[in-house]
């Protein structure tokens, strides 16, 4: 079973365990969860200090480490994303993402004032909750995979 598969599995397992509150919007006192929040990382071996996770995310879907360089420059996440959406994307991406995504979230919560905020949501269901139809990290209008929400689920569990 690769990573992947692992974690998919344990996404099934450990929503069992979940309160039946939860958080639906990462905004307002929830924003550190989002990936356009403000937490510099360094994930990679490439030695560049990205703003948020998505602009480490962004960057990580390219081997040109000048583009990796602009992508961390941007001021602001959205144009991170923006850029990110038109570079030449490694090989295997589209089953690499979820490593990625899970190596550039845990970079953040390894700060101790966000892996305490996380902490501090115990055992509540985390949905990126949103509006742009991103069924793949989130949930829109009741529908998607909600991989960000499991994939924070399973650092706040191994944070513990």
């Amino acid at each position: 079973m690769n990573f992947t598969e692992a974690v998919v599995d344990g996404f099934a397992q450990e929503e069992n365990k979940l309160e039946n509150s939860c958080i639906d919007k990462f905004e307002g006192e929830y924003a550190f969860l989002s990936n356009f929040y403000n937490s510099p990382i360094r994930p990679f071996d490439d030695w560049i200090l990205y703003p948020t996770v998505e602009h480490a995310f962004q960057a990580a879907k390219t081997n040109d480490i000048g583009m990796r360089k602009k992508i961390a420059s941007q001021p602001t996440p959205g144009k991170a994303k923006s850029i990110g959406r038109h570079v030449t994307l490694k090989e295997n991406w589209r089953t690499d993402r979820i490593c990625v995504m899970y190596k550039c979230l845990r970079a953040k919560f390894e700060q101790p004032e966000l892996r305490e905020k996380l902490l501090s949501t115990k055992n509540k269901k985390l949905i990126e909750g949103n509006w742009w139809g991103d069924t793949y990290w989130g949930v829109c209008n009741g529908v998607g995979e909600n991989n960000l929400g499991k994939l924070l689920m399973k650092i706040r569990e191994e944070l513990k």
